[in-house]
């Protein structure tokens, strides 16, 4: 549905937005009592953490510990990340980032919403975990740099990420209170707008909130005036967190509910047609004993829709194809701590049980179907233990976690089996490709057709034993001491390990429902994956003192059976011709195990030059490579950071962001990896406190317009837009973007 631009002409006093001022700092001793709104040390109870909070305008800047931004403007929570050292984001559209920590992503990650591990409903990650929250309803956004703790989540083996989204509060009166937030931004590129308020009600010990977004956005135009087609994006959100506070127990429930209309994906082969999610949560902590108990129980059922002609230009009906994909998960959790004079125990039980289903159809011939998964089981459980003590002046803790995972499918079709002769029920072969390229047959056999090699790959892949099951064990140890007063150091060792995805496992017939990887080539899965396993090594020093922080840290991990795409061999033949003949791709992968490491440095710092002033900066270098031959790991960010100055005052700041990337020939041959140049913009940003209740907020980034392709910004999969095929993605041109925000 799109609005009139009128719409978003809504006057200050009726409708102004809160401004997302966000504090990301490294967590340490002293930080602690500096950083506002973030949660307490006794409650998160780990060694170091970046925290990006959602900060509330009345309570100005001057405990800031550093700058960086999040606009309301922006779609993608996963856009925060760019704020914090050693994490980025590859991006496939303009609601579809996939959070990149020192090299690593996708479920190599753990990315949970208050604890709640998502699990998206698309093959290619379209809906990822953090696409399921909003600015407005987030108070912190947590990221463990270095060895992330194992009760952090199940798969911690590229780190872990929480969003902790806002709960209803309790007020402690006899009479109901309301309190809350309403917010609009609009953003000039793409003549991008948001809508969003959350309210408060409480009374005594009964509290809820309730919320909800609408954010709307065209298609984006590059600093060289291409227009990156289609990049138009509309996205609903809404729902209620009800709760119950007793004497020492509390009691949540939660309903979430997210409606993506057509949203665009260039770097992937179809775009968003909807998504649809119920998300509903129990939650809550109560005392066993002298124990605290912490629970929660989710559920999420979502439905997925895409395609490849309704936002794109697809000028042959026979080639038009619509993937409905479903998935619901049901996770848990449940931990108990308590305080010892040998430390700090918490011990718990964690897990959740997904189902997978995708179905390939085409609108044009009721006849064509691909069952591309068909009721897989992805099941992962665990159970953690992790001590942690204080030894004067140095922080131990030291976690041990047992998981198992156990994944099937059904047995799949597809209408193909049932051809005599590659036509135009094919999979959307180019009409000018020669079907014999690229084979090196010998003259005298038979070129099988489509029907044979559907019924290979389907006949192989049914008759497989596809029950699997994987054991693994998760240790992490994180060491913290003050070495002097200005002085910490940090040593975090791990043995992390992940047991394949759905899709890694189970994808039978060539496609590119990889989880987002974005490179262009069709992928085959393999059932007989080994799980992963990392060998973790971090070393940081922190120097703060009253108007200097200085944090570097360095990293290396050495991760065996790492899954990776590598080219077809001649068991694998089939896939090999049908992937031809479909796509005409001569470069075909299938995942398989391969030995790699990574490794690098990243550091965050500032200066407080003077009462108002701040200088400040985020660097980031990681380089990903394979072990068994002479290649590069792909999608891994190049040398990135930014350098912030800011000034602040009681009633207004400003910053000035100078956003960079070197540029880099490290790519993936295997994967056809293309080098990316190097790049700088300048973004500017001020934020005025008009009083206690309004703040707005405005700026420009790429304030010179300049024309540059972030490396993480997939290729483009588009036919006919102002950019060539498979060239880079260029990312947005200048933009002025307007916020402001009212509170009651």
């Amino acid at each position: 549905m799109k609005y009139p631009r009128q719409f978003f002409r809504i006057k200050a006093s009726v409708c102004a937005v809160k401004a997302v001022l966000l504090s990301s700092t490294i967590i340490s001793s002293q930080a602690w009592a500096d950083a506002p709104n973030v949660i307490e040390k006794e409650k998160l109870k780990n060694i170091e953490v970046i925290t990006i909070t959602n900060q509330r305008h009345h309570i100005g800047l001057e405990n800031n510990e550093s700058y960086a931004q999040g606009k309301t403007t922006e779609p993608d929570l996963a856009n925060w990340l760019t704020s914090v050292p050693g994490a980025n984001v590859n991006t496939n559209g303009p609601v579809t980032g996939i959070a990149q920590y020192r090299g690593l992503y996708g479920d190599r990650l753990s990315a949970t919403l208050n604890g709640h591990t998502i699990i998206g409903a698309g093959p290619n990650a379209m809906d990822t975990p953090l696409s399921y929250s909003t600015p407005l309803i987030v108070d912190a956004m947590t990221i463990y740099r270095g060895i992330a703790p194992v009760s952090a989540g199940i798969n911690t083996l590229g780190g872990a990420i929480d969003i902790k989204m806002r709960k209803a509060e309790s007020n402690n009166s006899d009479d109901w209170q309301s309190t809350g937030d309403i917010q609009s931004g609009i953003r000039s590129n793409n003549n991008a707008g948001t809508l969003s308020s959350v309210v408060n009600l409480a009374k005594g010990d009964l509290a809820g909130l309730f919320y909800g977004n609408w954010q709307a956005g065209d298609s984006m135009e590059s600093g060289g005036g291409d227009t990156i087609s289609p990049s138009d994006f509309e996205k609903r959100q809404f729902g209620t967190d009800l709760r119950y506070f007793g004497h020492a127990s509390e009691t949540g429930f939660s309903y979430h509910y997210t409606d993506t209309q057509d949203s665009g994906t260039p770097a992937l082969p179809m775009d968003i047609e909807y998504i649809f999610s119920h998300r509903v949560n129990f939650d809550g902590h109560f005392m066993l004993g002298n124990w605290q108990a912490n629970w929660l129980l989710g559920y999420l059922d979502a439905d997925h829709g895409m395609t490849n002609f309704l936002m794109r230009t697809n000028d042959d009906p026979t080639k038009y194809r619509r993937n409905n994909a479903s998935a619901t998960t049901t996770d848990f959790k449940l931990s108990l701590e308590q305080s010892f004079s040998y430390g700090d125990l918490r011990i718990g039980v964690d897990g959740y049980l997904a189902e997978h289903d995708s179905v390939i159809t085409n609108p044009n011939n009721m006849m064509f179907e691909v069952v591309n998964f068909n009721g897989v089981e992805d099941n992962r459980f665990g159970a953690f233990i992790e001590w942690q003590q204080q030894f004067d002046n140095t922080q131990v803790q030291l976690g041990l976690r047992y998981k198992r995972a156990q994944a099937n499918a059904d047995k799949v079709s597809t209408s193909m089996a049932m051809m005599q002769m590659p036509s135009d029920m094919d999979m959307g072969m180019d009409e000018n490709m020669d079907m014999n390229s690229s084979m090196d047959m010998d003259d005298t056999m038979p070129m099988p057709t489509m029907s044979e090699l559907a019924i290979d790959l389907r006949d192989g892949f049914n008759q497989a034993d596809r029950s699997v099951t994987d054991n693994n064990f998760d240790i992490a140890l994180s060491i913290d001491t003050q070495l002097n007063e200005l002085l910490s150091m940090y040593i975090g060792l791990g043995l992390k390990n992940r047991a394949p995805s759905y899709q890694e496992r189970y994808l039978w017939t060539p496609m590119e429902a990889t989880g987002g990887l974005a490179d262009g080539n069709t992928y085959i899965g393999n059932i007989n994956l080994k799980s992963e396993t990392a060998q973790q090594l971090d070393l940081g020093l922190t120097y703060q003192s009253n108007n200097v922080r200085f944090a570097p840290h360095i990293f290396y991990q050495k991760i065996d059976d790492y899954i990776q795409g590598t080219p077809l061999g001649m068991d694998e033949m089939s896939a090999s011709m049908m992937a031809n003949m479909m796509s005409g791709d001569e470069n075909p992968l299938q995942f398989n195990n391969v030995d790699a490491k990574l490794y690098g440095v990243d550091l965050d710092g500032y200066v407080q030059v003077n009462e108002h002033l701040r200088l400040s900066t985020i660097v980031s270098f990681v380089r990903g490579e394979r072990r068994d031959i002479h290649d590069n790991l792909y999608r891994i960010a190049p040398l990135n950071g930014q350098v912030n100055a800011s000034y602040s005052s009681d009633e207004w700041s400003t910053n000035l962001a100078i956003v960079f990337a070197a540029s880099t020939d490290k790519v993936a041959v295997t994967n056809n990896e293309q080098e990316s140049a190097g790049y700088g913009v300048i973004n500017v940003d001020f934020q005025y406190y008009l009083n206690n209740q309004v703040t707005l907020r405005a700026g420009v980034d790429n304030i010179f317009d300049n024309e540059y392709r972030n490396h993480l910004g997939g290729y483009n999969r588009v036919k006919g837009s102002d950019i060539t095929v498979m060239n880079r993605l260029p990312a947005e041109g200048m933009s002025a973007w307007a916020e402001v925000s009212y509170n009651f």
